[in-house]
C-alpha cells in the first residue's frame, strides 16, 4: 500500500510539472461506488442478500423506515444507505432516501444532484416537502437532499415537524432510508431512533475498533433503538469466478480471495451481521467530520441484536 501511495504522489507531481494540475491540487482517484448497470455480479448479489435480510427482519405492515448510521466517520454509511435503497427500488417498490446528515451530507454528491433545497429547508418551514423531492436516475427511487446547513441539526431532526414529515411521506413510499450522522460523534441518530422501524450500523474492518462499536450500541440501547444488524465494510470477500453443474444438477462457485484498494485508502465488500452474521454488504469510503477519532486495527464482527 505504501508503494502504491508513493507512486500515486509521483504521478501527481509529474502532472503538476506538466501543467495538467496546479500546484497544491490533490489527485483524486475516482472509483464507482454507487450501484449501476456496470457493477459486478457479486456486488449486486451482495446487496440483494442484504435487502432480503432487512425485509425479513422488519416484517411490519405499511412503510418501513430504516436509519443507517455508523459509530465513527469514514465507515461507508452514506454509500451503503444509497446502494441498499437502490437495491430495494429495483424490486419495483417505491423508495425514498433522505439525507439526514445535516452536518456533512454526501447523498447529493453521490448522485450528482443539488443538495439544496432539502430536508433542513422543510423542517425550518421554508419549503414544502413536495418541492424538495428529487426524482433520481434510478426507477422508483426518489431523494430528499440535506438542504442548507442549519445551526441546530439535532433540534430539527428531533422535532415534531420531522415526525409529521415522515408520517406524510410514509403514505407515499414503501421504504424510507434515513442517512444520519455517526452516533458516537453527534446525537442525531439517537434522537431520530423513535421515528424508525430499525437501525443498521455500518462498521469498517481495519478502521472501527470494538470499543467504538460497543459505545455506539450503548447509546442506541439507551434510547431503546431497534438495532437490526451490522453492515461490515472493508473485509476480505469471496468473489465468484465461475460455476458449474454437478452430476445431481447442483452448481457451485469457484472462489478467489481479493481485496480492493482505491486512492489513498481502501474499500471492500462487507457483511450483514443481523440474525446470524451473513457475509453481505457494500463499500467503505473516505469521509470525515473534522473530529479526531483513534481507531485500532481490529474488526467488529459480533452482533448484538435487540428487539
Amino acid at each position: 500500500m505504501a508503494n502504491f501511495i508513493s507512486g500515486l504522489r509521483k504521478f501527481s507531481l509529474k502532472l503538476t510539472k506538466r501543467g495538467s494540475l496546479s500546484a497544491g491540487t490533490p489527485l483524486v482517484v475516482k472509483r464507482a461506488k454507487v450501484l449501476n448497470d456496470k457493477s459486478s455480479f457479486h456486488v449486486k448479489e451482495a446487496y440483494k442478500a442484504l435487502r432480503t435480510n432487512v425485509v425479513f427482519t422488519i416484517p411490519n405492515e405499511g412503510a418501513k423506515r430504516i436509519i443507517v448510521t455508523s459509530a465513527l466517520a469514514g465507515e461507508g454509511k452514506s454509500t451503503n444507505c444509497l446502494n441498499l435503497a437502490i437495491s430495494f427500488a429495483q424490486t419495483g417498490a417505491k423508495v425514498l432516501i433522505i439525507d439526514c446528515d445535516l452536518r456533512k451530507p454526501n447523498v447529493a454528491n453521490l448522485l450528482n444532484i443539488s443538495s439544496t433545497p432539502g430536508l433542513s429547508n422543510v423542517l425550518a418551514n421554508l419549503n414544502t416537502v413536495d418541492s424538495v423531492i428529487v426524482h433520481s436516475d434510478y426507477a422508483n427511487l426518489d431523494v430528499i437532499p440535506s438542504g442548507d446547513m442549519p445551526p441546530n441539526p439535532a433540534e430539527l431532526l428531533g422535532s415534531s415537524n420531522m415526525s409529521d414529515t415522515l408520517d406524510k411521506l410514509s403514505e407515499i413510499y414503501e421504504y424510507i432510508f434515513l442517512d444520519t450522522s455517526p452516533i458516537n460523534i453527534v446525537t442525531d441518530a439517537a434522537v431520530m431512533s423513535s421515528m424508525a422501524d430499525g437501525i443498521l450500523l455500518v462498521v469498517r474492518q481495519g478502521r472501527t475498533d470494538k470499543e467504538s462499536v460497543a459505545e455506539a450500541i450503548k447509546k442506541l440501547s439507551f434510547v431503546d433503538a431497534n438495532v437490526i444488524g451490522f453492515v461490515l465494510n472493508g473485509r476480505l470477500s469471496d468473489i465468484k469466478v465461475g460455476y458449474r453443474y454437478g452430476k445431481h444438477g447442483y452448481y457451485r462457485y469457484g472462489k478467489k480471495m481479493k481485496y480492493y484498494r482505491s486512492g489513498y485508502g481502501n474499500y471492500g465488500y462487507g457483511g450483514y451481521g443481523g440474525y446470524g452474521g451473513y457475509g453481505y454488504g457494500g463499500y467503505g469510503y473516505g469521509y470525515g467530520y473534522g473530529y479526531s477519532n483513534k481507531n485500532t486495527q481490529s474488526t467488529a464482527t459480533s452482533n448484538k441484536n435487540k428487539k
